[in-house]
């Protein structure tokens, strides 16, 4: 059986949890410096980086789903985590893992031009999934249709952009460091 057909080792969970951490500290820190003046740019350019980075370490199949969805459960038990962004990085991870192996590529042939483009079609993803969860709950109810236009371009636009230049950076961090632990992005 091919060796990144087998499930996670204990290496492969010891990093999402690593990243999850990580993630976690500087999403409090940045709430806490930031509040939402920056419209949460920094978390998704950093969640990009960490899927890249995690795919690219572990080799595994929806080890970004698995990243994803650990941060948005953990998330869903803080109080002052937006919840839409909160539930919207499980979609992002499912696209993100479904962008990296469509046809015949498998962990092995990935480029960074392919990590690039799933970054922004996860953040594309988790835009889309966060505007319907505002308007689900509400959120949007009593705004003018300037500022849900605004809001959703801005969304529509930036987060793609902000994903794509995450996964890049990513990319660049597997180089510096994967030499030393043999990731497959290395060849």
């Amino acid at each position: 059986m091919n060796d990144k057909l087998r499930t996670f080792t204990s290496r492969d969970l010891a990093l999402v949890a690593g990243l999850t951490g990580l993630y976690l500290v500087y999403g409090y820190a940045s709430g806490v410096t930031f509040g939402h003046t920056i419209l949460e740019l920094d978390l998704f350019f950093l969640i990009s980086a960490f899927f890249t980075i995690v795919v690219s370490m572990t080799g595994k199949r929806w080890s970004a789903t698995l990243l994803g969805t650990v941060n948005g459960l953990i998330l869903l038990g803080e109080p002052n985590a937006p919840v839409a962004i909160t539930l919207a990085l499980i979609p992002n991870g499912i696209i993100f893992d479904l962008a990296l192996y469509t046809r015949d590529h498998t962990i092995d042939r990935l480029s960074r031009k392919r990590f690039v483009i799933a970054g922004a079609l996860g953040n594309l993803a988790m835009a889309i999934s966060g505007l319907i969860i505002l308007q689900a709950i509400g959120f949007f109810q009593g705004q003018g249709l300037e500022f849900i236009l605004i809001t959703s371009i801005i969304a529509l636009v930036t987060n793609p952009l902000v994903g794509a230049i995450g996964a890049f950076f990513g990319t660049v961090v597997v180089e510096r460091v994967g030499e030393r632990v043999r990731s497959p992005l290395i060849r």
